[in-house]
């Protein structure tokens, strides 16, 4: 006989009235805010732009410091020798020659030391008669200045009736009352009555009563030789440059006196002196450009670290004979050349690490001070940059 399974049924609750609950999931997370991601967005923006800008900063900000360095001027002085055959680099090609010139001339003293003495004043009068016959008038008649100065006639003259003439007259007396200005005289010599239709007047003022003579000081004397000295080593020098080998284009010379007379002592009351001079000229005639490249090779040997040349210019390098051997053609000359200098960027002064963080006006005074510069402009960048940056290679040396 089959037997049945019975299976068991299960009952199911049945919810009337309203929608069916759904229950919430543990496991599912909570959603963010809105806000939250803009707070998020505008942070991270934030963010980038600082960085950006500091990236910016980093990369622009600096500082140019204008210096106007201090000259110092370098000087090298040496003694070069000059032979017809020279055998060594630092020995010059060159000749000596030598001539002997003299010459007198007569020179007018300057009146720097003189002395006053009184003289005689004199002038030139123009003597009218306005009566009806001539007038003689005999020499050393006596004419008076309305200033009350007596002068007198230098010679004899004879004035016509109605007419005038010209004569000339001098101060009774020496001294500087004589020196009168144009004024009107009467003839004391004549009667009241003639004397006013006899008279005379000056057009020019008188001169002489007082002079000065020139003494001729030895200070004097001493500088007209040195005038006529330096006019022999004119001739001298053309002279000499006649005969040289055209091959030279340098050429130093030394004079030696031989005899310089005066025709005055010092202390005399002259006029005019005379001077006589006569000279031995001696010439070095040598290659100006090796020595000019051997001077600027040891101006340069004395240039300091962390100095530069502004500009070597050869053409002033002074040379003097220092020593002649005419018979052998050899000479020494002393060569001077000179060249300013100014710091360089090399120099420690101008090390740029230096600077940093300090403000335009102590770097100013920072240099100012060590005699580097004579005057300092700092330039910054961005604008509101007012110290020196840290960064090094964002720090620039201007040299002007």
């Amino acid at each position: 006989m089959t037997t049945k399974k019975t299976v068991p049924k299960k009952r199911v609750a049945v919810v009337t009235g309203g929608a069916q609950k759904k229950t919430p999931d543990l496991h599912q997370p909570a959603a963010i805010p809105l806000i939250m991601y803009r707070r998020i967005a505008l942070t991270f923006i934030i963010l980038v732009a600082c960085a950006l800008l500091a990236v910016l900063y980093l990369s622009t900000v600096q500082a140019v410091i204008h210096v106007e360095s201090s000259q110092a001027p370098v000087t090298t002085e040496f003694v070069a020798n000059v032979f017809a055959t020279p055998t060594r680099p630092t020995d010059v090609h060159g000749q000596i020659l030598s001539g002997t010139l003299g010459k007198t001339q007569s020179f007018t003293p300057t009146g720097t030391s003189s002395k006053t003495v009184e003289d005689i004043s004199t002038g030139t009068v123009k003597i009218y008669n306005n009566l009806s016959f001539a007038q003689a008038l005999v020499a050393t008649t006596r004419l008076l200045s309305q200033e009350g100065i007596l002068f007198r006639l230098k010679s004899a003259v004879t004035i016509p009736a109605g007419g005038s003439v010209e004569a000339q007259v001098y101060a009774d007396l020496p001294g500087a009352s004589g020196d009168i200005k144009p004024t009107r005289f009467t003839i004391p010599g004549l009667s009241e009555a003639r004397q006013s239709a006899v008279y005379a007047e000056s057009s020019e003022a008188f001169t002489g009563g007082v002079s000065t003579i020139a003494i001729v000081s030895q200070e004097e004397m001493e500088a007209a030789a040195l005038t006529l000295q330096e006019s022999l080593m004119n001739d001298a020098k053309e002279m000499l440059l006649a005969e040289a080998d055209e091959t030279f284009s340098g050429a130093s010379y030394e004079a030696e006196t031989v005899e310089k007379v005066f025709s005055v002592e010092p202390g005399t009351e002259a006029k005019a002196f005379d001077v006589t001079l006569t000279i031995k000229v001696t010439a070095v005639f040598y290659d100006k450009q090796a020595l000019e490249k051997i001077a600027t090779a040891k101006l340069y040997e004395g240039l300091g670290q962390g100095q530069e040349f502004v500009q070597v210019d050869p053409s002033t390098m002074v040379v003097s004979v220092d020593g002649v051997n005419q018979e052998n053609q050899e000479a020494n000359i002393h060569v001077t050349l000179s060249a300013p200098a100014i710091t360089s960027q090399t120099s420690e002064a101008l090390h740029v690490a230096r600077f940093v963080g300090m403000t335009e006006q102590e770097v100013s005074d920072l240099l100012l001070a060590e005699g580097v510069a004579t005057n300092v402009q700092v330039d910054f960048f961005p604008f509101w940059v007012h110290t020196v940056p840290r960064l090094k290679d964002h720090i620039y040396i201007d040299i002007r």
